[in-house]
């Protein structure tokens, strides 16, 4: 007679053997092939602080959190003339999946301080589009940035569509700004204020108390006013660059922007 317990022992070995238990790190191409390279990301990885150069080396590569890590001491220096190199990595940072490192590369972009030349800039507005296809932060934060028309060309149908997308995801400050566009207008764009009303209607749902009530100020301004009903909540928290967790951070459905991109 066939012993269960062995039959099911065996079972689960057969399992463990077929199944891995962790998946591999996909290492860049450039740093796979040198084990200089992948000796440096491991001790990296492992805690040891590295020099400069070393950072410097690994980001080149492709090496995302290196990369992070080598535009915040960069732009820690407080000199102008390293902010133009600190956004440069903050963007490897994000190409590479550093989701984290959209709140500074965009803070440096908006200071205006930066000068970039035109190819490192066209690289950089290459990452955000790319990076605001699914994210909401960054949406937002490029949608600012064209609306501003600095350090990128002004693009207002484009910024709105972002924040739209940003706010559809749960960033109701987004929505907001949004509408506060639809308000005002901008060159070519008389003011909407009934398109106003979608973005309005979804920062109701904010759990920021002065979110609501500047949504519901702008409401009263539109026929109809406040909905009875509002939508139904959907959470964003705050967060910190170095502490977000990226499984966490909302996301845009793909369907929100397609066909929209440059």
């Amino acid at each position: 007679m066939r012993n269960p317990m062995l039959h099911a022992g065996l079972l689960l070995a057969m399992l463990a053997a077929v199944t891995p238990v962790a998946a591999d790190v996909v290492l860049p191409p450039a740093i796979a092939a040198s084990p200089r390279l992948k000796d440096l990301r491991r001790s990296m990885m492992a805690g040891r602080e590295l020099s400069d150069r070393q950072l410097q080396v690994l980001a080149d590569a492709g090496e995302g959190l290196a990369a992070a890590r080598y535009a915040r001491r960069l732009e820690e220096r407080g000199l102008v003339e390293y902010l133009d190199d600190a956004a440069h990595y903050y963007s490897i940072a994000v190409y590479a999946d550093r989701e984290f490192a959209i709140p500074r590369l965009v803070a440096i972009l908006r200071g205006g301080e930066a000068e970039f030349g035109p190819a490192r800039l066209r690289n950089i507005r290459e990452v955000l589009d790319r990076e605001a296809r699914t994210d909401p932060v960054a949406a937002a934060g490029l949608a600012e940035l064209l609306l501003r028309g600095k350090p990128f060309e002004q693009d207002v149908p484009r910024a709105r569509e972002l924040l739209l997308a940003a706010a559809e995801a749960g960033d109701f400050k987004a929505g907001i700004r949004l509408a506060q566009s639809h308000f005002t207008g901008a060159p070519g764009l008389p003011p909407d204020p009934e398109a106003a009303r979608r973005p309005l209607e979804l920062a109701l749902s904010s759990p920021d108390p002065g979110v609501q009530s500047i949504a519901r100020t702008l409401l009263n301004r539109l026929p109809g006013g406040v909905p009875e009903f509002p939508a139904a909540p959907s959470a964003m928290a705050a967060e910190d660059w170095t502490t977000v967790s990226l499984s966490l951070r909302p996301r845009l459905r793909p369907e929100t922007l397609q066909g929209a991109t440059r």
